[in-house]
């Protein structure tokens, strides 16, 4: 009788094992730069469920997971499968911009690796220091074709500089998308002549870069 009670039990123990496994997400994937596919090391995956309770829907979401990518840019973590009504992922790491992804709980399965890749733009600051090393007079004029700038991933130029003077020395802060090249026009008038000039400069991920504009 008693062989027969532990027999019982292990068979419950066991059957419960393979419910609680069957109820379990697996997530796994890759976080890159998504400017040149690189894996990110040590960004911080953060998992957030939006529940369904009883008949009503909340409008937050909470905690249920974390994890951190590897040298490989790799993660994974596994939760219990709930009555959800949607899933968020955010990604965020220092020197890159934080990104998110809503998922739709029908998308992730209790029988599988669900594989969900991400990938994040890296942030840099471009500071542009102006300054007429050469004045001639006070009708000098430095125009920075900050349209060109704009078409930089990232860039938060939105217009075209125009500096006056014989004694300019002006710095313009910008972010960029980090792990890319930024390439700018200006024109410098002097004397009524004007001059045009290109240039550029390599923003690294989590860099501040200073580029000196001498005229």
């Amino acid at each position: 009788m008693a062989r027969i009670g532990v027999l019982l039990i292990s068979v419950f123990m066991i059957f419960s094992c393979k419910k609680n496994s069957d109820n379990t997400i697996d997530v796994s994937g890759f976080v890159t730069d998504r400017i040149n596919s690189f894996p990110i090391e040590n960004v911080d995956v953060l998992l957030e469920v939006k529940d369904v309770g009883g008949t009503t829907f909340s409008n937050t979401f909470t905690q249920i997971e974390t994890a951190k990518t590897n040298a490989n840019g790799a993660y994974e973590f596994s939760f219990q499968n709930r009555n959800a009504l949607e899933y968020r992922f955010t990604f965020s790491k220092d020197g890159y911009f934080s990104d998110q992804t809503l998922m739709n709980p029908d998308l992730l399965f209790v029988d599988q690796v669900n594989t969900i890749d991400f990938d994040i733009y890296s942030s840099s600051y471009l500071l542009l220091n102006l300054k007429n090393n050469s004045p001639f007079n006070a009708n000098d004029q430095v125009i920075l074709n900050a349209d060109l700038i704009s078409s930089v991933v990232g860039s938060c130029f939105t217009n075209i500089v125009t500096m006056t003077g014989a004694t300019v020395d002006t710095t313009i802060q910008c972010q960029v998308y980090g792990n890319q090249m930024v390439k700018f026009d200006y024109f410098v008038t002097k004397d009524n002549f004007t001059y045009s000039y290109t240039d550029s400069v390599f923003c690294s991920a989590g860099d501040t870069l200073t580029k000196y504009i001498f005229y």
